[in-house]
């Protein structure tokens, strides 16, 4: 494991250009994964030279025949005439003398036995013993199984004389019937109409009216002994002689299959023959079924013509489908790096998009290779919504072109697949855009419907498709495809959210929900840190809608960002209420440790509770590399310079990597420092706000996280109608402020104050 470790150290540490040569060889074999086994998937015996051309489409050139060559059937007349060659081919049954030998046996000497019995029962004494040791004996000599219960009412029965003579009409009935031959095959079961018996080596048909099962049969013997008998006579009649009788009409199954295996493969596959320079088509006529048919013909008689002259046509139709999927996938690397340079940096988030896209196309080659299915099941929506929802939407939206352009090019469903999976695409996409909760499957499955509809007719009718072939398609393939894709995203969206550590605004949303035990646990250990997050949470939310961020994840970042003050409550001015700061007892590393230690705590506690990393990242990042200013001045005061590391009294980040963490950062300096404010004035509070960004940006704590000037003017901007509520009853407005003599000097104060309360959050 060392050895190898090392090995990847050093590929770190060997360069391409700006990258390392582990990262190039893992972006090399994720383009690799698709490249090799795409094509392996779509396999086709013929190249797609002709059938470019769809039903109902016209004819863009003119196809002469090359040479001469059959015609094949279609799909649906080789089905046809398949169905029509079964029907004629029987069911093959040979006649069991053994077995027909032992139920006439039984039925020709069981009532004499019994008979014979009757007169021993009458005259013996111990009747319980006779009668278990006759049970025994049927057992032995006719195998059959009857309790002495049951023998003491056939003993009954057989005390009449006019009885024993009904049963023997009866039993005369089932040789007759069973002789003819009982089926050991449900008749159930046969679906074809024709039976043949095979009896000593000749093969004679079995009629219809002659064909029993063995339910049929004790059915009609039953039948007959409730002629002359009780209900409960019969039902002891019928299993005394007739349910131990068997089947003598054994099923040849292995002779059946082989006689539908050889009936199949002597079934034709061509219908007709085209001549060498016959016209197929001529430019600008309308391609119908039939001329399609032969062009289909005539691209599988070119494969066959290629491999049989052993020519290089195979070879070179290989090689152009993956320099076709090479550009296709090229457009998106292309997209990524240019306008996604941070996915395309991420290598995991390259192997999800790998993930996805490898899932749609293993499941269009299960659909249209393995199970010969229709095209339009495959479920190409699936991962446009994944994409849309795991990432953002234009990865969705690329991803769909990705995905249409391969299942219309390389697997060869042509244009009908590929303006399917794009129409259906986009609106996948935008069904589940900013989804809110899993509820929205049924809102996705009516857009993505009405998609399939709309295509559907539109791509159907100017082909003079009839409506119910329309609907046929829409009703048998689009609608369960729309229902299926929309449930299997959702269902597997939990999946992908664990094994990549992604966080959705499904799973944002339930997080945000206040009566999470983290966050009912913060609220009552630190109620004041609680108010603090969600005031925070309210002006990052704001501040993200205004910039155009996820306002969500800003807000349930915000309600998370100081979980890790449960620890040491009491040690945070927001918590402290009227107490004495305990800081005040404490040297100013002290202080510093115990505040760097809200953000270690924090991550823990996160990770404990199953918190995503995406909003775990709120804890480090909102506080930066920032000095806490406060104690830092203090230890300066009390040690001096030479003794003070400025490095002791910094966060240890990472700077915010994100617009939504950097705007927590600023929520949470304004929030704190505008808390020791009194009777802050609009002009003031702006002025205040704009000071602290102005602070944070010239520290350089926002240079990571793209966040332009324009969005800082918005977000201050945003900040103000927050603080405005908040501070609503402190505020002074323009023509209520009074002048005060002591104005500068309590600026002052409150400068100062507001760097004590930022430090000490």
């Amino acid at each position: 494991m060392e050895a190898l470790s090392d090995f990847f150290e050093k590929l770190k540490n060997i360069k391409v250009g700006k990258r390392s040569l582990q990262d190039v060889l893992i972006k090399i074999l994720l383009a690799l994964i698709i490249l090799i086994s795409v094509p392996l998937m779509f396999t086709t015996q013929r190249p797609l030279k002709y059938t470019d051309m769809k039903v109902g489409s016209i004819a863009n050139r003119k196809v002469v025949a090359p040479f001469n060559f059959f015609i094949l059937k279609t799909d649906k007349e080789l089905k046809a005439e398949q169905d029509s060659v079964l029907k004629k081919i029987p069911y093959f049954f040979v006649y069991s003398d053994s077995a027909t030998n032992r139920n006439k046996k039984l039925l020709r000497n069981l009532l004499p036995f019994l008979s014979n019995a009757l007169p021993q029962y009458e005259t013996i004494e111990d009747k319980e013993e006779f009668l278990k040791n006759l049970s025994d004996e049927l057992r032995l000599v006719f195998d059959v199984e009857v309790s002495p219960t049951n023998l003491t009412v056939i003993f009954d029965i057989l005390k009449d004389k006019e009885n024993i003579d009904s049963i023997r009409k009866v039993l005369e009935i089932a040789e007759k019937r069973m002789v003819k031959g009982i089926l050991n095959l449900d008749l159930a079961s046969i679906t074809r109409p024709k039976i043949v018996v095979v009896k000593n080596g000749i093969e004679e048909p079995l009629n219809p009216e002659d064909r029993l099962d063995v339910s049929k049969f004790q059915k009609e013997i039953e039948n007959e002994f409730l002629k002359y008998f009780t209900v409960n006579q019969t039902l002891v009649l019928e299993y005394l002689f007739v349910r131990s009788l068997e089947p003598n009409l054994i099923y040849d199954r292995a002779f059946t299959e082989k006689s539908v295996e050889e009936a199949m493969a002597n079934i034709s596959r061509t219908k007709d023959m085209v001549y060498e320079n016959e016209l197929i088509v001529d430019k600008n006529i309308r391609i119908d079924q039939q001329i399609y048919q032969k062009l289909y013909s005539l691209e599988m008689a070119l494969a066959e013509h290629s491999r049989r002259e052993g020519r290089w046509e195979g070879f070179l139709s290989s090689l152009g489908r993956f320099m076709l999927l090479t550009a296709i996938l090229a457009i998106f690397a292309l997209y990524l790096y240019s306008f996604r340079r941070k996915i395309f940096n991420n290598n995991k988030m390259l192997l999800l998009i790998v993930v996805i896209l490898m899932m749609e196309f293993i499941i269009a080659a299960l659909i249209t290779h393995t199970l010969t299915w229709s095209i339009y099941l495959i479920p190409t929506t699936l991962g446009s919504m994944l994409l849309a929802i795991l990432i953002d939407a234009g990865i969705g939206f690329v991803g769909t072109v990705i995905v249409a352009l391969i299942l219309g090019g390389i697997q060869g469903g042509g244009y009908d697949i590929v303006l399917f999976s794009m129409v259906s695409g986009m609106v996948a996409i935008y069904s589940v855009y900013r989804i809110r909760n899993r509820n929205q499957v049924f809102k996705a499955i009516i857009f993505i419907s009405l998609a399939y509809l709309w295509t559907i007719l539109a791509n159907s009718l100017f082909r003079y498709t009839p409506i119910s072939e329309i609907f046929r398609i829409y009703g048998f393939n689009l609608l369960p495809n729309a229902i299926f894709s929309s449930f299997i995203t959702f269902m597997i969206l939990g999946l992908f959210e664990k094994a990549f550590d992604i966080t959705t605004d499904v799973t944002l949303l339930e997080l945000s929900d206040l009566n999470h035990p983290l966050l009912k646990k913060l609220s009552f250990e630190a109620p004041g840190t609680f108010h603090h997050s969600m005031v925070v949470g309210n002006l990052a939310e704001s501040a993200a809608k205004a910039i155009g961020a996820n306002s969500l994840l800003a807000r349930v970042g915000s309600y998370y960002h100081d979980i890790g003050k449960m620890e040491k409550p009491q040690y945070f001015v927001e918590n402290q209420m009227n107490a004495d700061n305990r800081h005040n007892q404490l040297n100013p590393n002290m202080s510093a440790l115990i505040l760097t230690s809200h953000v270690k705590n924090g991550i823990e506690l996160a990770k404990k509770h199953g918190i995503p990393k995406r909003i775990r990242d709120f804890i480090p990042e909102h506080h930066g590399t920032n000095l806490m200013s406060y104690f830092y001045n203090k230890a300066l005061e009390m040690y001096g310079e030479d003794e003070v590391n400025e490095s002791d009294y910094r966060y240890p980040g990472p700077k915010p990597q994100s617009k939504e963490t950097a705007i927590v950062m600023l929520a949470d300096a304004v929030e704190a420092a505008t808390r020791t404010l009194s009777n802050p004035s609009p002009n003031k509070l702006r002025a205040f706000i704009e000071e602290l960004v102005d602070k944070r940006f010239k520290e350089g704590e926002l240079d990571e996280s793209d966040l332009t000037f324009r969005d800082l003017k918005k977000i201050i901007d945003a900040f103000l109608p927050v603080l405005y509520g908040v501070f609503q009853h402190r505020i002074e407005y323009p023509d209520q402020e009074k002048k005060k003599t002591t104005k500068v000097g309590k600026n002052r104060q409150e400068k100062a104050a507001a760097k004590n309360g930022s430090s000490n959050s």
